[in-house]
């Protein structure tokens, strides 16, 4: 396991580029996006489950949301971009730690109803 370590503030000026701007304040407020970040990168560089991001970054949900947001955005790819070009070493982030989350995902325990009425 690599040891985590959080964003610092010249990399945090480098990330919060490529992440969504604040929007007007309306009802509830928005999450901290540098913790948010920080979770995310808990996940990427521990290999932990999503359901094991320390709750200081954020509830687990709310960090894996905005993991989603950023990929579905393609956010990654320019932040990865810039920092590669920078010099960071990005060895230590592994995108295949959250590709799939199987302790989120239920096993099934038996057959539905519906299909135990089709087999009598």
């Amino acid at each position: 396991m690599v040891a985590f370590s959080e964003i610092d503030d010249n990399l945090w000026s480098i990330i919060s580029d490529y992440l969504p701007p604040q929007k007007p304040h309306t009802g509830r407020p928005r999450s901290d996006l540098r913790l948010l970040m920080n979770g995310i990168l808990f996940v990427l560089t521990t290999g932990c489950t999503w359901s094991d991001v320390p709750e200081k970054y954020g509830t687990k949900s709310t960090v894996h949301r905005f993991h989603q947001y950023l990929c579905e955005n393609r956010a990654y790819q320019g932040i990865f971009f810039d920092l590669l070009q920078r010099g960071y070493d990005l060895k230590i982030v592994d995108l295949s730690h959250c590709s799939i989350d199987t302790k989120s995902i239920p096993a099934k325990k038996g057959v539905s109803s519906d299909l135990m009425a089709i087999r009598e």
